[in-house]
């Protein structure tokens, strides 16, 4: 808007955001009240004609008050003109000035001739006038107090004149009458102002509060989009670094079967083991994922957690031995509520950490019962955790006292998926930590009513298999495999027709179906790659193959590096098995035996061990 109405406009600064929307605001509050203020002035101008009809001239009073309804009819087609045009932006302004021009014209129309009827009525008849005046004057100022300028426009010329005139008549009512009524128009005046500028105030606060939470919002949705992206990021390229990855697996895995020197076999063992820590990686990476894309589908059990903590103590205690730590755990015999594999998963990490962390001195595992929870705690009087990091080390690959990144001391992804998996699971997580005396991580779970079974531990979101047969079953079945990656798809096609299998590989779909469509023979297995060219899906070949043998539970699997949480989420709702790249040669061949063994392909959301 235009800041050219006067003091109100420094209220509204024309560099502002939301100075159109209060300059709106304000406009609208003049057009809300203006039809009651026109309508009081007018009844008024009509009562005042019948009140001074025998006390002056009759032809100055119908001039009067035909002037003053002339002037009343256009500010009310001012008003309707601006109504039928409301959504102009121009229009808005125009009216504004007609509003200033209209006081204006009404000030001086009440002032001027009331200022000079002063002079030839009586002293009860400009007593009339003052009270009119004032009675007009505060009305206008109620109406027009949220612009100044267009409240000024009628006050200064309907006072002015009639102050002057009785000013002009030195006795000494009406000097009284020109102090108190000077006292009073100043009052409300200033009450006026304070009105204004606290109004105006709160729509400002408003409106930067409506601006502050509509940046929160899109700096919100800016965080969501660069989580999001990091997500996608992490996924592709996971999925490019496990492609070559896994082929190498695939190729020390037939390696192994070679006769080596000692020497070649202990290169052999350190490639393995680098290999290995590279799988641990990605597995972690996997699990942030996985659980992002909210595939996992927690199983809760009543279960007694004693024997979770005997196990996890049988575990590490041989871990913490060697770094001269001293572990122990008073466990409880409470039955809670919760998922056993994903529970037992949370309490692994917090106590891997706690060793790792731990110089020498002991850690303590311990449960107390509060209520209908219990809480189970994972002490340690390691370096502890200062203030400002203990939000911190819930971050992704964030680590205290790890610059070098040395591998030995984790990857910093641990409380990460401790903390999704605590918010899946709908449990308390807490911290509490003391620099030089050490840490306690508090974990509260319900405990269940009934008496529980004995813990079983599982892998949540996948079906047991039973014992995978021998080997030697794999002899002689034929084998479709499908994967864009050439050496994948080398590595793959060797390490199967080292097990005794026929193969028949191709890198599309389409090149596989132009191989298997002349043969008779039922394949035993597809083992298909999820990402294939052009917009293929691993999921498109095996139910292309499932129809065209008329199959439905024609066993296959998907082997696939893409972790992006859409793509899970894709792969657990179609129900097709899935291992993702790298996969462990053994686990494997243990997948593909259970898969034949069973017959028919099972939902699977896990990932190899």
């Amino acid at each position: 808007m235009q800041p050219s109405i006067g003091p109100s406009s420094a209220f509204t600064p024309p560099g502002s955001s939301y100075a159109a929307r209060i300059r709106q605001v304000q406009v609208d509050a003049l057009r809300r009240s203006f039809p009651f203020a026109l309508a009081g002035s007018l009844i008024t101008a009509c009562f005042s004609v019948f009140a001074l009809l025998d006390v002056l001239p009759r032809h100055e009073i119908l001039l009067w008050i035909t002037a003053t309804l002339v002037v009343g009819g256009l500010r009310l087609a001012a008003m309707i003109a601006y109504d039928r045009r409301g959504n102009d932006p121009s229009a808005a302004r125009r009216w504004v000035r007609r509003m200033l021009a209209g006081n204006l014209c009404s000030g001086i129309l009440w002032g001027l001739p009331f200022a000079y009827w002063t002079f030839v009525v009586p002293l009860e008849y400009q007593l009339f006038f003052i009270v009119i005046l004032f009675g007009l004057g505060t009305g206008a100022i109620y109406s027009n107090y949220m612009m100044l300028p267009v409240m000024y426009a009628f006050e200064i010329p309907a006072f002015a004149p009639m102050f002057i005139a009785l000013a002009a008549q030195p006795s000494a009512i009406h000097l009284a009458l020109v102090t108190s009524g000077l006292a009073y128009l100043v009052a409300t005046l200033a009450f006026i102002h304070r009105m204004n500028r606290t109004h105006l105030g709160a729509l400002r606060l408003g409106y930067e509060n409506l601006a502050l939470l509509d940046q929160v919002r899109q700096e919100k949705t800016a965080a969501e989009r660069s989580d999001l992206e990091k997500s996608r990021f992490l996924a592709a390229a996971s999925h490019d670094l496990r492609q070559p990855v896994h082929a190498v697996n695939l190729f020390l895995g037939l390696l192994t079967n070679e006769p080596l020197s000692r020497h070649g076999r202990y290169l052999l063992d350190n490639i393995a083991s680098a290999m290995s820590a590279m799988g641990h990686l990605f597995d972690a990476l996997l699990n942030l994922s996985r659980l992002d894309a909210g595939v996992i589908d927690p199983r809760f059990e009543t279960f007694r957690i004693r024997p979770l903590l005997d196990q996890l103590r049988a575990e590490y205690t041989p871990q913490a031995s060697e770094k001269g730590i001293r572990l122990r755990v008073r466990a409880c015999p409470a039955t809670v509520r919760s998922d056993p594999v994903l529970l037992e998963r949370i309490i692994r990490n917090l106590i891997s950490n706690a060793i790792m962390h731990t110089a020498r001195g002991r850690v303590l595992i311990g449960c107390r019962r509060i209520a209908d929870r219990l809480r189970i705690e994972v002490w340690d009087n390691g370096p502890g955790i200062p203030k400002a990091e203990q939000e911190r080390v819930f971050w992704e690959f964030h680590q205290l006292g790890n610059p070098e990144r040395d591998r030995s001391k984790g990857l910093g992804l641990g409380l990460a998926i401790v903390r999704r998996t605590v918010r899946l699971l709908g449990h308390e997580l807490a911290l509490r930590s003391e620099e030089g005396r050490g840490t306690v991580f508090t974990l509260t779970v319900p405990i269940a009513d009934s008496e529980g079974s004995s813990l079983t531990v599982g892998q949540p979101g996948v079906v047991s298999h039973p014992a995978p047969v021998s080997g030697s079953d794999l002899r002689g079945k034929l084998m479709l495999l499908v994967d864009d990656d050439a050496q994948n798809l080398a590595g793959l096609s060797m390490l199967f027709e080292s097990w005794g299998c026929r193969v028949i590989a191709a890198t599309s779909g389409n090149a596989l179906f132009e191989r298997v469509l002349p043969l008779a023979e039922r394949p035993a297995l597809i083992v298909s790659d999820y990402r294939l060219r052009e917009h293929e899906t691993g999921i498109h070949v095996i139910e292309r193959l499932r129809e065209e043998y008329n199959d439905p539970d024609l066993p296959a699997l998907l082997v696939s590096g893409d972790t992006d949480p859409a793509r899970l989420a894709e792969a657990a709702a179609r129900g097709v098995p899935l291992l993702h790249k790298p996969v462990q040669v053994q686990a494997l061949r243990d997948r593909v035996a259970a898969l034949l063994h069973e017959n028919r392909a099972q939902p699977l959301t896990g990932d190899a061990e």
